[in-house]
């Protein structure tokens, strides 16, 4: 009986031993340092609580991972690079994309959300009467001014000159009078200027003929010059719905965040960038007019967009440069493959599409 009760007490230690060798120890609780921006839906203060998709999902990673943590909150995503950079926050969390440019000074997590650019416009939904005065209005630049004036002057000259040859030598149609004279050459010269000349009218002198000839050719350019500037005004600052997607930004005024990817997309580009510190300052910029376009993180611009439930606000065109959003880490950051193991592991769990539903509506 003894000897039994002793195997039974060894076998039980045995299996004691090696239930322990197979469930690791929990280990210290690491603590880190945290960096992250307001950015919604990504990263945001709410009722004194730090939420958004990207705050929610680390706050479940750092508990997969028994890791404590400390936020800093900055203002830019550059902020938060430099800081994962010189070491001085352990972890970048938000809405931060991965590029060549970023992956040379820091290290990435595995991406948590496909994202990419997109345009939001500002449509036009005034009156007839409204769109007809801003039609008007745009018309009358300084441009299209100058050239009138010009045409104008030169038809003056161009009369005056053709009045003081032919009224010696054809006093019938030019007569002495200066004003019935240069009424007569003025109807010659505008009708020379539209429809190439005048009927049973035209300078006879070797004098008029000449100046004739200089204007019928002068008159082709000023009539090219003139067309061009209408065309130029009518085409850049009348038409207020051009912008279908990111083929019509070159050359255009387009707001963004400061030190964004969009920010350099669309200097690279060749739009008329105008940087601002977040996304809604861009939008109240495309709303007041000053920018022909915003162009940022789609998710982020349909979010803000869809916040202000404003009709005349919309976004166009398809989704271009994809992006992925990661974690930001320190180069060969030693909680870096934990991290990874626990991310796909609460993908597996359906974690993303959750966060997914709860800040855009959707899980796809």
């Amino acid at each position: 009986m003894r000897q039994f009760l002793l195997s039974l007490l060894f076998v039980f230690s045995f299996l004691l031993t090696q239930a322990n060798a197979q469930t690791p120890p929990s280990g210290p609780t690491e603590k880190v340092r945290v960096i992250t921006r307001d950015l919604e839906p990504f990263s945001f203060e709410k009722d004194g609580r730090r939420v958004g998709y990207a705050a929610e999902l680390w706050d479940q990673l750092a508990r997969e991972t028994n890791i404590t943590y400390e936020v800093q909150v900055v203002k830019t995503a550059q902020e938060i690079i430099d800081a994962v950079k010189n070491k001085s926050a352990d972890i970048g969390v938000g809405a931060l994309s991965v590029t060549a440019q970023r992956e040379a000074v820091i290290d990435f997590s595995q991406p948590f959300y496909d994202s990419g650019l997109q345009v939001l416009v500002s449509g036009s939904s005034g009156s007839f009467a409204d769109n007809i005065g801003s039609l008007v209005a745009n018309l009358f630049n300084l441009e299209l001014i100058g050239m009138f004036l010009l045409l104008v002057g030169t038809m003056v000259l161009i009369s005056y000159l053709v009045w003081r040859y032919e009224h010696k030598v054809n006093e019938d149609q030019w007569p002495a009078d200066y004003r019935s004279g240069m009424w007569e050459s003025f109807w010659w010269t505008i009708s020379t200027l539209l429809v190439g000349g005048a009927d049973n009218k035209g300078p006879v002198g070797v004098g008029g003929r000449i100046i004739a000839i200089v204007w019928m050719l002068l008159s082709i350019v000023l009539v090219s010059l003139l067309t061009a500037s209408f065309t130029t005004t009518l085409t850049i600052n009348s038409l207020n719905g051009d912008i279908n997607g990111p083929g019509d930004l070159p050359g255009r005024n387009v707001a963004t965040v400061k030190g964004s990817t969009a920010e350099t997309w669309l200097a690279a580009k060749g739009a008329k960038v105008s940087s601002f510190a977040t996304v809604v300052e861009c939008i109240s910029a495309l709303k007041a007019g000053t920018a022909n376009a915003v162009v940022y993180d789609a998710p982020v611009l349909q979010y803000e967009a869809a916040k202000l439930e404003d009709k005349n606000l919309r976004m166009v065109g398809p989704i271009f440069e994809p992006q992925k959003y990661a974690f930001a880490l320190q180069p060969d950051s030693p909680i870096r493959e934990r991290l990874d193991q626990a991310l796909l592991t609460l993908t597996e769990r359906g974690v993303g599409s959750e966060l997914r539903k709860k800040y855009f509506g959707s899980d796809q």
